[in-house]
């Protein structure tokens, strides 16, 4: 684990001198201040449905936005041969491969709470009386989680294509998942994408927090599964 925490350090910076650090932190939180200059009542019968509403698109676009860098950065890392020179140096891929998963997942993660603060202050300042926040908090917290699975998409599209086209699938892939969560109606079965799908029909649910919670299991075993097949793929890689 202390290797881990080297490689990690080390990720963060470089994503700090490549400016990813800033977008993967950044883009949520700039959402969530945005919703608080969007009217709520503009797209939920609530105002905390409303600012929920708006603040999962944000959250959709950051998400998408974090799975194309994840899937850059391992596919440059195994182009320029940083991952094989650390292998040649008893450093397992696997080890690199889950230090870009913590460095990501951290950072996405903080940046949509953090994000979801400004649109929280965007629902409490239209309300007419307190929301509850539980419901939203679930939400919030199925949707980082739903992060989480983007960011090991990302990885395991960059362990296997290249630069460019990795980037452009992930990116897509991310954003459709996000557009359908946002555009359809609430789903009955809970998904891996639940929690934008949630935030986007909060006002529609009838009980969020057990459905933010099955997501979340759903969206965490999904990342666990794809690092596994990531991790196998680095590794069958000729680098």
């Amino acid at each position: 684990m202390s290797r881990v925490g080297t490689l990690m350090r080390m990720a963060f910076h470089e994503m700090w001198i490549t400016f990813r650090l800033i977008l993967v932190l950044g883009l949520p939180m700039i959402g969530g201040i945005a919703v608080i200059a969007i009217p709520p009542e503009f797209a939920g019968a609530t105002a905390l449905g409303g600012a929920a509403f708006w603040y999962a698109i944000a959250a959709g676009a950051a998400i998408s936005v974090t799975a194309g860098l994840a899937a850059v950065t391992i596919a440059n890392e195994r182009r320029r041969g940083a991952v094989a020179w650390m292998a040649v140096r008893a450093v397992a891929r696997s080890a690199v491969l889950l230090s870009w998963f913590l460095a990501f997942g951290l950072l996405v993660a903080i940046g949509i709470t953090v994000g979801a603060g400004g649109a929280w202050l965007a629902a409490i300042t239209h309300a007419e009386a307190p929301p509850d926040l539980l419901p939203f908090a679930a939400a919030v917290g199925a949707t980082v989680a739903w992060a989480l699975a983007a960011v090991a998409v990302g990885l395991l599209i960059g362990s296997v294509l290249g630069s460019l086209l990795a980037t452009i699938l992930s990116t897509a892939i991310g954003a459709g998942v996000a557009a359908a969560a946002i555009g359809l109606a609430l789903s009955r079965t809970p998904l891996p994408s639940g929690g934008i799908n949630l935030l986007a029909h909060l006002d529609e649910a009838g009980r969020p927090v057990s459905f933010a919670l099955q997501s979340s299991g759903l969206a965490l075993g999904l990342a666990a599964v794809l690092l596994v097949l990531a991790a196998a793929a680095l590794e069958r890689s000729d680098l």
